[in-house]
């Protein structure tokens, strides 16, 4: 620390000089021996160390190299630039001199609250918005502060919808969408998706969707006109059919990027909305391999149901074994670009799962899918042989149910394994360094549950779907937690309201138009 000696008394302790526009602490000595701390409101001044500032702008005014007591903290004190001489003016006549030969020209500046001065600042304001704007459009925005190192929030995510509520809305919306023979559907699903999400809270505040009926219409329009084109299609010839279907599975990308995308800009969070930041380019770059074994596989099915020789079914065997093979490379491919491109406000999440990871899961899959079929077809081989001593041969009827009964316990014990292993590894690999989820659904205790729901399904002719939804969401629901380097209140403070965005937007939309 350095002290300033002006006729004989010390003043208070210098902590900050402006140096070329930049404050500098604690290097008050090295910038005055480089002779390059320099005030502009000076004029270009250059002092040495130890010596009076030349150029008659103090006459008895010296910096002296003296350390302060660092254990003592003065008052502050205040110098009006009024009450030091005024600087001496070279005049007009000797400005064409050299530098080496004529003094520097000096002038004071304008006095703080006067006219001169508001009129410096605005062009030194004007100059740096000249500056900033010229800046380049990638500079790095302000990162979220985060809370100190060491400290995490544990935020769980609380569902509190029930299952009579939901009940009365799905029975309504069943209703509604059979006597208007489908059209009420897209107004149905806003309306559950609607009634979930409100009830789904983290951090004390819910989220909520806000995407208006109508606007699905588009999409529920592209599906009908597709499917009845390739069934159209089909009607006509199967190579007809083959071609409609081959189209629809190129536009099937689009129709998934538009998805995710109106999906997340109309989900908010404390009424501040998500975003999904994805070209179609790169969902195309996702889902290109899947959707070509499929087709594919559906060439080789016509080619080998029209000229009939081996060579093509064994063609589309190969073809199958491979994108069964490939079927974890997919699914990596696809949540990776799904994770990578989410938003909450100023964070960007990411996705930090390994290809081998999926891998493993997909092995495991399949391990318990031939576990599960093993011992459903074992179990049904018995109830089969039972039934066919009870009745006689004759009953051949049994045998196709229980095959139907034996597939849909399979299924019912394979698609939850799928989906809690997938939970797991998606969101515990989704984050950033301010913000993490956590999954921790129980595997077994899913699988169960969703076993119990298939049967009470079967016993009540689907009157049970409500309450299965309903305890499904919330299992999964909450399973999850988010892990959080960030105050939720200075994450608001960065995020920008919903309807703040959205009125940006529609002026933007006001003003291209």
């Amino acid at each position: 620390m350095r002290t300033l000696r002006t006729n004989g008394l010390v003043s208070e302790p210098i902590s900050f000089i402006l140096c070329r526009g930049v404050w500098m602490r604690d290097d008050f000595s090295e910038a005055l021996s480089s002779r390059r701390c320099l005030c502009t409101a000076f004029g270009g001044l250059r002092p040495s160390w130890g010596e009076p500032i030349g150029l008659n702008l103090y006459k008895n005014v010296t910096f002296a190299a003296e350390m302060n007591n660092s254990a003592v903290r003065s008052s502050v004190r205040i110098v009006r630039l009024a009450d030091l001489e005024p600087l001496h003016v070279v005049p007009a006549t000797q400005a064409g001199r050299s530098s080496a030969q004529a003094p520097l020209s000096l002038a004071w500046p304008p006095p703080i609250g006067s006219e001169a001065a508001e009129e410096l600042m605005s062009e030194m304001r004007a100059a740096y918005q000249g500056a900033m704007a010229s800046a380049p459009a990638s500079a790095p925005a302000t990162e979220v502060p985060r809370l100190p190192k060491g400290e995490v929030l544990k935020l769980p995510v609380v569902l509190t919808a029930k299952a009579r509520d939901y009940a009365r809305i799905w029975i309504a919306n069943l209703l509604l969408t059979v006597l208007s023979l489908g059209l009420y559907l897209p107004w149905a699903r806003v309306r559950a998706q609607r009634y979930f999400l409100r009830r789904t809270f983290v951090a004390g505040s819910a989220l909520d969707y806000h995407a208006p009926p109508s606007s699905h219409l588009p999409r529920y329009g592209l599906v009908v006109a597709l499917v009845a084109g390739v069934l159209g299609a089909c009607l006509g010839s199967p190579l007809a059919g083959l071609l409609a279907f081959s189209m629809a599975l190129a536009v099937a990308p689009l129709a998934v990027h538009t998805s995710l995308t109106h999906r997340m800009a109309h989900t908010s969070w404390s009424g501040r909305r998500l975003s999904f930041e994805g070209r179609f380019t790169a969902v195309y770059g996702a889902l290109l391999m899947p959707l070509v074994g499929l087709v594919a596989a559906a060439w080789l099915t016509l080619a080998g149901a029209t000229f009939h020789h081996p060579m093509w079914w064994m063609a589309l065997g190969f073809v199958i074994a491979l994108w069964l093979l490939g079927v974890p490379l997919f699914l990596w491919t696809y949540f990776h670009y799904r994770q990578a491109r989410l938003h909450m406000g100023p964070l960007r999440l990411g996705w930090k799962a390994s290809p081998v990871a999926m891998v493993m899961l997909w092995a495991r899959t399949v391990a318990w899918a031939v576990l599960v079929s093993a011992l459903v077809v074992g179990l049904g081989s018995v109830v089969l042989g039972a039934l066919l001593w009870w009745q006689g041969p004759a009953q051949g009827r049994w045998f196709w149910a229980i095959v139907a009964l034996s597939m849909v316990a399979v299924l019912a014990a394979v698609t939850p394994y799928v989906q809690a292993r997938l939970q797991n590894l998606v969101w515990n690999k989704t984050g950033n360094r301010s913000l993490r989820f956590r999954s921790r659904l129980s595997v077994q205790g899913y699988v169960l549950l969703q076993v119990r729901h298939a049967a009470l399904l079967l016993l009540t002719l689907g009157l049970y779907w409500p309450w299965a939804v309903v305890a499904s969401r919330r299992m999964r629901t909450e399973a999850l937690t988010v892990w959080a380097r960030v105050d939720t209140e200075v994450l608001k403070a960065h995020w920008t309201p919903f309807a703040d965005t959205s009125a940006g937007l529609a002026a933007k939309r006001r003003a291209s138009a």
